[in-house]
């Protein structure tokens, strides 16, 4: 994996404006997990099957964790994102059979193809995948770091463009609900804390804290831990007494007991 050392690029965060966005949760059965996200005071929905895929989400603003799984391969494969992601197919298919367990996350910047380009000029090899649903109502772009030595948490980047009308009916559908707690990171485990911090922070052009090993990435920093397992581990919540709990996988704990 790459280790080079974080350094600022002039006028990037205000340029990018890189905050998080998502985080992908692989499981076996969605609506299960989702009853377990619930219970656990995060409040989670379960969405229809499309193209043989089916999501949920614990959403919080703009924010969310996706909760997701491959039901119908030969409906999913085919598909926008099914081909988009085929590269993703073997991970996805290894958390699912382990049980669950969270793949990557997603940083939303202002353009996703000025990004890309950045981050070819520094020499990643990236792809750009253009999506639409809802009529048109709903559209954005995302860019895939396709590097042999990306490592499997690696983000990608998303632009999203959402009909103001359409926003405003997610509101009021109440699908939008964080519950008594808020996201405050999540924490990866990695044999090189510090070279994987230094890599993140140079690839989405956020500067580390002072302990060298957490990337304050806006809306959900990302920590890392000294550990063989190279994947995100940990939701790291805010808030009076956070559940502490595995659902499929994924640890969820207050971040205070990082």
């Amino acid at each position: 994996m790459t280790t080079a050392q974080p350094t600022r690029t002039p006028g990037l965060r205000p340029t990018e404006a890189p905050r998080f966005d998502h985080l992908l949760h692989c499981v076996p059965d969605v609506a299960a997990a989702v009853r377990e996200y619930t219970a656990a005071g995060l409040p989670a929905h379960t969405n229809p099957v499309h193209e043989g895929f089916q999501n949920g989400a614990w959403r919080l603003d703009d924010r969310y964790v996706e909760i997701l799984t491959v039901v119908d391969r030969a409906a999913y494969a085919p598909s926008p994102f099914g081909r988009a992601t085929a590269g993703w197919q073997p991970r996805i298919d290894a958390l699912v059979a382990a049980g669950g367990g969270p793949l990557n996350f997603a940083v939303h910047v202002t353009d996703t193809a000025a990004t890309a380009e950045r981050l070819r000029r520094a020499g990643h090899r990236v792809d750009l995948h253009d999506f639409s649903f809802q009529e048109g109502r709903v559209t954005f772009r995302e860019a895939m770091l396709t590097d042999d030595d990306t490592p499997p948490w690696a983000p990608f980047f998303i632009t999203c463009r959402i009909d103001p009308a359409l926003r405003r009916e997610h509101e009021a559908s109440g699908r939008i609900n964080r519950g008594a707690f808020d996201l405050a990171g999540f924490l990866v485990e990695t044999p090189d804390p510090r070279g994987a911090a230094a890599w993140l922070g140079t690839l989405i052009g956020v500067p580390l804290d002072a302990g060298g090993t957490v990337v304050p990435l806006d809306g959900g920093a990302v920590h890392f831990t000294a550990g063989p397992a190279d994947r995100i581990t940990t939701l790291l919540l805010t808030g009076d007494r956070p559940p502490r709990t595995e659902i499929a996988g994924l640890r969820v704990r207050g971040v205070a007991d990082v």
